[in-house]
């Protein structure tokens, strides 16, 4: 939700205030922190990092000093300007910890225990920067501290004596006589992660130590352990040289060096503790091979079956038992997926798996009140509904019908008169964990369930005093994943039908005033392909990542490309005569939108440390109708602004060019701003600052252009030598209340570029103190998840 402070009587004190007085409370009071300390009590500030490299030159002194930082504790109270206010908030809460009210809410959601001087451990502290050291490969190295106080505020001065480091000269691995593990160490040592030159580094060799059992795993030594192998380094061969010998270590068991075979695989698809004891008397079917145990009879055998990755008669594979894992949870239809695996005998080697699968509820009801907020503005109380059936056919098919209730206004002073809305949706999906497609498709991803997607749903919009808009919808499509960070989403076939009517006289009189908006306004049939494809290297798994347990990566990428095409094969096919030479052709008495859209949103997240982070974005997108269509149809359209966009000016109020629709005589921001281009772009710092509470400032631009002229909306249509010149931008701050599985937003912006003024930067005009700027300009932005 956005609004905008427009009022002619000053900002009601409210929710927008609330959190900005508590700030700024706490930023006032956090100078006084010091009074709560005893006399002979410092605040512990942080620590700093020195080198003496005694004249040698060593490289990546920034980043080893960065990973240095991260094995100091405790970490510093957090602070603002030098201002503690969660120390200020834990203090003010009082010292009770059963005690209730406003303060105690405070010190406990918002509160943070001070961290002296005396909670530290220095000389332990150096210890532990020397082991790392060593650990690192910079043998010899040493640390030492220093404490340096001013009033009551100390600093920790480490001092790191830093020796050059060490690098790997060799790697021997072990070589047996039996020409079968021969072959697998061989395989082992080519994709080892240790390689020459490198430094030596502990936590590499642990995790190729890791590494190594895995592959073991794979080739079907099911008791292998990481911990039977063993790392000797000779560091005594000079010039800052290693060589390492991977041994094994003596007296391991002797079903640790035994390569097993599957054998009998059982699966039972209605396990529960509870039926534990009654399991082995259920039905057992062979499938597959596969020894299917029920009695419940709920789902179709060969569905489980045919996403079992283990194979009887095949060699384990630790792989083969993940994917296994992950495709039965894939399924959606379990809630606890466990395998157990026993040897045939002791003597023999073959192993047993016994697969156990926890069905999920099968049917559930759910229903909810709801607060909308929504980025043109409107808010308001909704109610939604639900059923699911998560094995729909017996086949694992989830079926989903869903209806959702909103009655709505419009918080903004810019429009005449109150602005309300009856929104009603009825919509049905089903979901099958497969591709079901008349030509075979080849799936090559081992990982990933792919899934069928057919949805049939119903809305109606009743914007009151205005218009009613129908649309029913129907889509038949694929979803898969090509990997952990690609993804792909492909409806061959995507269908609306909107229809606009109960339209006002006003409604009706401003829409005739401009033939373009007319046109996306008329009733008609959306008929085509959708395709979408994203990258998020958030979610990517890293081998090293793996192995080596990363707390962060520091650049993150994403990207999200979108295709939507709409009316060609209907205009190929098209049989039906115009009613006459100016009409577009017509479906069932309704014309047919016909054009080709594409959009791309790129971001990138620069993780400075686990608290700071930069995030930015931009998005491009292009709409051109052709043939029978003039223009895209409105719910195709473009626009910009609002609490995701350019948070300093009102939802979907900027452009198109340099068009102010606040100055048209048939303008209202009722009618949404939207066009066929769109250009935008975003950076914002985000920033921790006590707790689950967040801060950010930001900077956003961006505007939307006509691809032909509109004479109703001057300055609108795009050209490639002014485009630029016609961006707006704003800035502003913002809070959050961050709980993980939940984010409220709060940002508070202001423009300092208007594309329709004549000055279009207008940073000189800022004045906070002027009550009329801020009405004209602050914007206030509600929204829940972060923008971007």
């Amino acid at each position: 939700m956005q609004t905008k402070s427009n009022f002619r009587k000053p900002f009601p004190l409210g929710i927008f205030r609330l959190p900005t007085f508590l700030l700024l409370a706490g930023i006032c009071a956090g100078c006084n922190t010091t009074k709560y300390l005893k006399e002979g009590e410092s605040f512990y500030t942080g620590s700093k990092i020195k080198f003496d490299t005694q004249e040698k030159r060593i490289g990546r002194k920034n980043v080893l000093e960065q990973e240095l930082h991260t094995f100091i504790t405790p970490k510093p109270n957090g602070s603002i300007f030098g201002m503690r206010i969660g120390v200020w908030f834990y203090f003010i809460g009082g010292d009770n910890p059963k005690k209730k009210g406003l303060k105690a809410i405070l010190r406990k959601k918002f509160g943070q225990p001070p961290v002296l001087m005396k909670d530290v451990a220095p000389e332990r502290i150096a210890k532990v920067l020397s082991g790392q050291l060593n650990n690192e490969g910079y043998f010899r190295s040493t640390a030492s501290h220093e404490i340096k106080t001013n009033k009551k505020e100390s600093v920790v001065i480490y001092t790191v004596k830093l020796m050059p480091p060490y690098v790997l000269d060799s790697i021997h691995y072990p070589r047996p006589k039996d020409s079968v593990y021969s072959a697998i160490l061989r395989t082992v040592e080519i994709e080892s992660l240790l390689k020459q030159r490198q430094r030596y580094k502990l936590e590499r060799l642990q995790a190729e130590q890791e590494r190594i059992e895995e592959v073991l795993e794979n080739y079907g030594f099911y008791y292998f352990d990481d911990r039977y192998l063993i790392f000797e380094a000779d560091s005594t061969i000079g010039e800052q040289k290693i060589s390492l010998d991977l041994k094994m270590e003596p007296g391991i068991p002797q079903r640790a060096k035994r390569i097993y075979t599957l054998n009998n695989i059982n699966v039972f698809p209605n396990y529960s503790l509870t039926r534990d004891s009654l399991i082995h008397d259920s039905d057992t079917t062979v499938v597959n091979n596969f020894n299917y145990i029920d009695n419940v009879h709920n789902f179709r055998p060969k569905v489980i079956t045919d996403v079992i990755n283990l194979k009887k008669g095949e060699t384990y594979s630790r792989e083969a038992q993940d994917l296994t894992l992950s495709h039965l949870m894939g399924l959606g239809v379990f809630k606890f997926v466990n395998i157990k695996f026993a040897e045939t005998n002791t003597d023999s080697s073959l192993l047993d798996a016994n697969i156990y699968l926890t069905p999920l509820r099968r049917k559930s009801l759910r229903a909810e009140a709801q607060a909308i907020s929504k980025s043109n503005n409107f808010v308001g109380p909704g109610i939604s509904g639900s059923f699911t059936d998560r094995n729909f056919l017996r086949g694992a098919e989830l079926f989903q019908l869903k209806l959702t209730t909103a009655y709505e206004f419009q918080l903004s002073r810019q429009n005449e008169g109150p602005l309300n809305s009856f929104e009603m949706g009825l919509e049905s999906s089903l979901t099958i964990p497969k591709f079901v497609s008349p030509i075979r498709i080849n799936y090559n991803s081992r990982k990933y369930l792919p899934k069928t997607i057919i949805k049939l749903g119903f809305n109606f919009q009743n914007r009151v005093n205005y218009y009613r808009l129908n649309s029913l919808n129907a889509g038949y499509g694929y979803i898969w994943r090509e990997s952990e960070a690609k993804s792909h989403e492909l409806y061959i076939a995507d269908i609306s039908y909107v229809r606009t009517d109960k339209k006002s006289e006003e409604f009706v009189s401003r829409v005739n005033a401009n033939p373009v908006l007319a046109a996306s306004f008329a009733d008609q049939f959306i008929i085509g392909t959708k395709y979408s494809y994203t990258v998020n290297t958030q979610l990517r798994e890293d081998p090293m990542d793996k192995y080596e347990k990363r707390k962060f990566r520091v650049h993150n990428f994403y990207f999200n490309g979108n295709v939507d095409i709409a009316g060609n094969l209907l205009s190929l096919v098209q049989k039906t005569t115009r009613p006459n030479a100016e009409q577009p052709y017509q479906l069932f008495g309704s014309p047919y939108s016909q054009f080709v859209k594409g959009d791309v949103d790129f971001r990138h997240y620069w993780q400075f440390d686990e608290h700071n982070k930069l995030v930015s974005r931009i998005v491009v997108g292009a709409g051109y109708p052709y043939k029978n269509s003039k223009t895209l149809p409105y719910i195709k359209q473009f626009s910009i602004g609002g609490s995701n966009s350019i948070r300093a000016f009102q939802a979907r109020s900027v452009g198109p060019g340099t068009y102010n629709v606040k100055e048209d005589t048939l303008g209202t921001l009722f009618i949404d701003q939207r066009a066929d281009l769109k250009l935008e772009g975003n950076v914002e710092y985000r920033f921790d600052i006590i707790k689950a509470l967040k801060g950010a400032v930001f900077v956003d631009a961006g505007n939307i252009w006509l691809i032909r002229e509109d004479s109703t909306r001057a300055g609108g249509q795009f050209h490639a030598n002014t485009f630029l010149n016609q961006l707006a931008v704003g800035t502003g701050v913002g809070l959050r209340l961050d709980f993980s599985f939940f984010v409220l937003r709060l940002d508070t912006a202001f423009p300092i570029r208007k594309p329709y003024e004549k000055d279009k930067w207008v940073i000189k005009d800022i004045d906070f103190g002027s009550r009329a700027w801020r009405r004209e300009n602050l914007v206030f932005n509600i929204a829940i998840g972060y923008p971007f």
